[in-house]
């Protein structure tokens, strides 16, 4: 596996490359997988390059975007935000009862020596924060349980 650290618009970005097979490759970008497949060979400036595009175009591959929420969609419907990435949970900012807006920061996961903010998805009341700092997580791991605010 090679790790390759670059920068776009002042902003780093850290990339795992491993190869999966001839013209294959599993690359992560700050946390997210993606399965890649070489799509063709250029040369420039006497130096080989190689384009990497992915199977799957995901949205995730505009590094210019400033980055979306940590907490997945689908975690709104249950009101249960999970862990978008393993990592060990470094703070969480709200306790049980307090009410919530959009957006607003409720934790903080650190991958891969990124601090990355779990933020509501929607105004709620935060019913039950399930871990505590220090605690190392999975992908999917359960971390604060919302209940939608009534209007």
């Amino acid at each position: 596996m090679h790790r390759y650290t670059i920068e776009v618009d002042g902003r780093r970005f850290v990339i795992d490359v491993a190869e999966r097979g001839a013209e294959r490759f599993a690359v992560q970008v700050d946390g997210q997988s993606f399965d890649v497949t070489l799509a063709g060979r250029e040369e420039l400036g006497g130096e080989g390059a190689v384009r990497l595009v992915p199977s799957a175009a995901p949205a995730a591959m505009n590094l210019t975007a400033p980055p979306a929420p940590a907490a997945p969609p689908a975690a709104a419907h249950d009101g249960v935000l999970r862990a978008p990435m393993p990592g060990v949970i470094l703070r969480v900012l709200v306790a049980p009862g307090v009410c919530v807006s959009r957006g607003q920061d409720l934790a903080v996961l650190e991958a891969m020596k990124m601090e990355n903010i779990i933020r509501a998805p929607q105004d709620a009341t935060v019913a039950e924060v399930l871990v505590r700092p220090g605690q190392h997580v999975s992908h999917g791991t359960a971390l604060l349980r919302l209940e939608a605010a009534t209007p």
